[in-house]
């Protein structure tokens, strides 16, 4: 706790503020180009790639949290420097600040096209992802207790919504689409799934962010298999849904694969054209990512660097995002990047405190022999 401010040391997360944050911050790419990437290295079995990645993401996070509870109120970034050294942990924490930087500002440029495309076609690019970027160094400002409670009221309305607009969409249902289960066969279904594990890397947060908490490692735990195991069922849900609606090759196409099954909506005269109201809530979550990726990445560069306080980093940290969000030429070449993300990055979260826990357990061991 030495390198956290006195005024953020009063603050401590409950499980479910901390289950609110992770789920919102694994989840909300399922807005975005997710299902569509499912849908490209699954075809048919799109949403069996979700389960797979999910599962192997758990597997890891049991590694991670075993890592947590052999020092009781430290966060990764701490753990990194006592088992590999001020020097060597340094730079690997560093990485993994380049790495909380690179997809969030990824993430903002995506969220701010889909927006352009779908709701504001006239809008330049850098005046909207410039003021949606204040709006989010605004809300980090206040800290992360507020952001976390934002979180934990909004959770239950985005997921409800979620499964609205899902359970709409049932009469277009065709499960043939799903036809035959293991979609481009077993073997890339096996790769592409374990890879997978990526879009769940986010769970990291709660290793970053440990020292807030008002529970222990093995609470952490159950949080972080929770987060996993419903953002799983919700991006199988989501996949699934997607791929019975708009069959294959279609669903390869989609920039905004959810945004499209909200306009596919149609209950009736009366209950048409619902994406105005989806909108409200893809904006809400995209502004709560954002606002989570701001703060843990300003919380872990101050337990990196032994500062203070976080506060000052906040505004070069949000101009590092928007310098990333404007540096792809174009759409398409920031949606290249964003699928090795999703394919890559997340491994890079699992496998760095995964290759410490090994470390720490062979160390323990030479110790008592």
């Amino acid at each position: 706790m030495g390198t956290i401010s006195k005024r953020e040391s009063l603050t401590f997360l409950g499980p479910s503020e901390a289950l609110a944050m992770v789920m919102i911050y694994m989840g909300a790419k399922a807005f975005l180009g997710y299902p569509r990437l499912m849908a490209y290295q699954g075809l048919n079995a799109g949403w069996l790639l979700t389960v797979l990645g999910g599962l192997t993401a758990a597997a890891f996070w049991l590694a991670v949290s075993a890592l947590l509870a052999r020092f009781p109120g430290k966060s990764i970034v701490e753990i990194n420097e006592i088992i590999l050294g001020r020097p060597l942990g340094l730079g690997l924490n560093a990485l993994i600040l380049v790495y909380l930087v690179f997809s969030s500002g990824v993430f903002l440029r995506q969220f701010s096209e889909s927006v352009i495309i779908t709701a504001l076609p006239d809008s330049p690019l850098s005046s909207l992802a410039g003021l949606f970027l204040l709006t989010v160094l605004i809300a980090a400002y206040f800290g992360l207790e507020s952001i976390s409670r934002n979180s934990h009221i909004a959770l239950p309305f985005i997921l409800i919504g979620v499964a609205a607009v899902l359970v709409s969409l049932y009469t277009f249902w065709d499960a043939k689409e799903l036809l035959p289960i293991l979609g481009a066969g077993a073997g890339p279904v096996l790769v592409h799934g374990l890879l997978g594990s990526s879009a769940y890397g986010e769970v990291l947060l709660l290793a970053i962010l440990a020292p807030f908490f008002s529970f222990g490692a093995n609470t952490i735990r159950k949080v972080g298999l929770i987060g996993i195991g419903v953002v799983m069922l919700y991006f199988a849900a989501i996949t699934a849904v997607y791929l019975m609606v708009i069959p294959i090759p279609g669903a390869t196409e989609t920039l905004a694969p959810f945004y499209q099954l909200s306009r596919t909506i149609y209950v009736g005269r009366y209950y048409q054209r619902l994406e105005s109201v989806f909108v409200l809530f893809w904006t809400y979550t995209a502004f709560l990512q954002l606002a989570i990726g701001l703060i843990v990445t300003a919380l872990a560069a101050q337990a990196t660097l032994k500062l203070p306080y976080y506060r000052p980093l906040l505004p070069a940290l949000a101009v590092l995002f928007l310098s990333l969000a404007l540096t792809p030429a174009s759409l398409m070449e920031n949606t290249i990047i964003e699928e090795y993300q999703l394919l890559y990055g997340g491994l890079f979260l699992f496998l760095v405190p995964f290759g410490v826990w090994a470390l720490a357990a062979l160390k323990e061991k030479a110790e008592k022999q």
